[in-house]
């Protein structure tokens, strides 16, 4: 399920209120003097940039939430956007601005911005699998979006963010015709690896993913134990209790 996905099932319950009107004008028009954040990507070979999401909400516009027992209650309004990223001069930079103030009538303020990638779909590795996006999500108020997109909880961080992580290719074999395959750059329940931040005073960002495309790790589920088995790189094999390969060991065979 995509951002816009999960957007609209949470807004399934809510009734969205603007003055007269039960729409809410999600115009965007940042007034001068705005704070903006530069987000820059370095796109690896192999590799396909999403557009970036962006959440703001709204004080003023509010929605409409009900509880268990129908008792309605304000929450501030939704504006979701998608927003691709710009390249010049075949650069495999890409980038993006956005403002923190998106302004307009009802005073839109960026509550969470993810970035996304993918294994590219003309990469041989991706034939008859599941790909599955890797994200960063940057929250600039209280949590817009869910947990469910493998970054981590949230921690804190203030000041311009230079991102690299190492990731590898993890094909997770649940059944013959239920094969996944995903990035893996550190277990995200670790504060170390985690991809989602908590952002304060921060101008600029810069997201320069490493990747390993010939570092393959392969998981294989339980047979007679509890444990997933990972095949690595080096073909050597180990049981793991989660389904999370041993990311020290497969930096040492970077």
């Amino acid at each position: 399920m995509n951002f816009l996905s999960r957007t609209a099932v949470v807004m399934s319950a809510v009734t969205l209120l603007s003055g007269c009107d039960n729409r809410p004008d999600k115009t965007l028009f940042p007034p001068a003097g705005t704070k903006w954040v530069d987000v820059t990507f370095r796109v690896p070979e192999g590799i396909t940039l999403q557009p970036a999401e962006l959440l703001y909400r709204s004080a003023q516009c509010k929605s409409v939430r009900y509880n268990s027992s129908n008792e309605p209650h304000d929450i501030p309004g939704y504006n979701d956007i998608e927003r691709p990223f710009s390249s010049q001069n075949g650069s495999n930079i890409r980038r993006l601005r956005v403002a923190v103030d998106g302004g307009g009538p009802c005073q839109w303020q960026l509550n969470s911005l993810m970035v996304s990638f993918r294994i590219a779909d003309d990469v041989p590795l991706v034939k008859g699998k599941k790909v599955i996006d890797t994200s960063y999500i940057f929250d600039f108020g209280d949590y817009g979006l869910s947990d469910g997109y493998g970054t981590g909880r949230a921690k804190d961080v203030s000041g311009s963010l230079d991102l690299k992580t190492d990731f590898f290719p993890v094909i997770t074999k649940f059944t013959d015709n239920d094969v996944s395959m995903k990035f893996f750059g550190g277990d995200t329940a670790t504060e170390k690896w985690r991809r989602r931040f908590r952002i304060d005073d921060t101008k600029s960002i810069s997201i320069e993913p490493i990747v390993h495309l010939s570092r393959v790790v392969t998981l294989e589920p339980p047979v007679q134990t509890d444990n997933w088995t990972a095949i690595y790189p080096d073909h050597s094999r180990s049981e793991i209790p989660r389904i999370n390969p041993d990311y020290e060991k497969l930096l040492s065979m970077k």
